[in-house]
């Protein structure tokens, strides 16, 4: 697994000239992702004109990565959205530039633009009250559209509060694209995984079945239910993976009815009404369009 680390700080930038590490954000999923910029001189002149930037690197990547990688990059190209992060370069590397040694494992990298925000994890706090959850839910809706109304039918599948991006105005930017798939499609599963690629703790129960015919943008409704539901109750529904197990989380997701926020205290019974109705085990049993949906948040 690749890991942060002087060696691979000391490649990058044999790989990519002038560029220079600020930091690194806390490690999640498979790639290292580093925050950069670049300083002149570059072989590249509109890099120095980038401003502050991500690097993501993965390595040894399979058919399967490499296909998500593919389709983030396909999707990061084709929304022209400031709810997203644009899209700057993309390659891969197979030997070290400087001495001309073969790599042990290619490196694929990606460059965006850094987004100026905190990630939702870190300031959960200030959506605890109903209020500041419902604008938070309406904003979610409104970043999540682009991807709900493309022309291909995107689903996000992984949508969590390490992957929400709140601005300091209060705009919200959603990232890590790289499991989106196309409403209906077979997709790509890892094979050693008996469900599709997602967060267990945040998936809907046609994900934890891997049901691909009925994964569709109702099941990021269910999970945007689950993360109401977790900063207004200050747990999650379904429990933690590190604590009980993905198998246990996923069999909770499928059977398991959390109590509802209105029998914890945590809200009005119209607000539990809507989060419980985000988080209905059926598809069919959540919103049926994206409208209705704003409907029930404009009302609230």
């Amino acid at each position: 697994m690749l890991l942060d680390s002087l060696p691979l700080r000391t490649l990058l930038t044999a790989l990519l000239p002038g560029v220079v590490i600020s930091g690194s954000p806390k490690a999640s999923g498979q790639r290292v992702v580093y925050f950069c910029h670049f300083e002149a001189p570059t072989p590249r002149q509109d890099r120095e004109n980038w401003g502050q930037v991500v690097v993501k690197i993965s390595e040894g990547i399979s058919a399967e990565q490499i296909a998500y990688l593919e389709k983030e990059i396909e999707i990061l190209n084709s929304l022209k959205s400031a709810h997203y992060p644009a899209l700057l370069w993309n390659g891969t590397f197979t030997e070290n530039p400087r001495t001309g040694e073969k790599l042990l494992n290619h490196l694929f990298i990606t460059i965006e633009e850094r987004i100026e925000s905190q990630p939702l994890r870190d300031v959960v706090a200030k959506y605890r009250t109903e209020k500041s959850m419902i604008l938070l839910l309406s904003a979610l809706v409104t970043a999540l559209e682009p991807l709900w109304t493309h022309r291909l039918k995107l689903i996000h599948r992984d949508l969590k509060p390490e992957n929400i991006l709140i601005r300091s105005n209060g705009d919200i930017a959603i990232i890590d694209l790289g499991i989106v798939r196309e409403e209906g499609s077979k997709g790509v599963t890892f094979t050693f995984s008996p469900f599709g690629p997602c967060t267990p703790e945040y998936a809907s129960p046609e994900q934890a079945r891997n049901d691909k015919q009925n994964i569709t943008f109702k099941s990021d409704f269910f999970s945007l239910g689950v993360i109401a539901y977790e900063i207004m109750a200050g747990d999650i529904p379904f429990g933690w993976s590190t604590k009980i197990g993905y198998p246990k989380v996923l069999e909770n997701v499928i059977n398991l009815e959390p109590p509802t926020l209105e029998s914890l205290g945590a809200c009005s019974a119209k607000m539990s009404g809507l989060v419980s109705k985000l988080m209905q085990k059926e598809p069919y049993k959540r919103h049926r369009t994206i409208d209705f949906l704003k409907t029930d948040i404009a009302a609230l």
